[in-house]
């Protein structure tokens, strides 16, 4: 008699664990930010949920200086307003 075991796999990065989720291939911890228009779109359900809660945590990192680029200042504030919506206090 042979039984079969389940696959397992093993991802470092968003991209594939959203893809093999939305194939139908198996179930996938994601951000919120990532999967919200999958699930309003019906193509990913949320299962589980009273399981799970948003206690992660998000870094940005960059090389450090005394005075950080306009450009790096703007983007830092966009991804916390914008993911997060979290103003930066200064």
């Amino acid at each position: 008699m042979d039984i079969e075991l389940p696959a397992t796999l093993v991802a470092s990065t968003i991209e594939p664990l959203l893809s093999l989720a939305e194939q139908g291939i198996g179930i996938a911890c994601l951000p919120d930010f990532v999967v919200a228009r999958y699930i309003e779109a019906g193509r990913l359900v949320q299962i589980l949920e009273e399981h799970t809660a948003n206690a992660g945590t998000f870094r940005l990192l960059w090389p450090s200086t005394r005075y950080p680029s306009p450009k790096l200042t703007a983007f830092t504030e966009f991804m916390a307003k914008h993911l997060f919506g979290v103003t930066i206090r200064k």
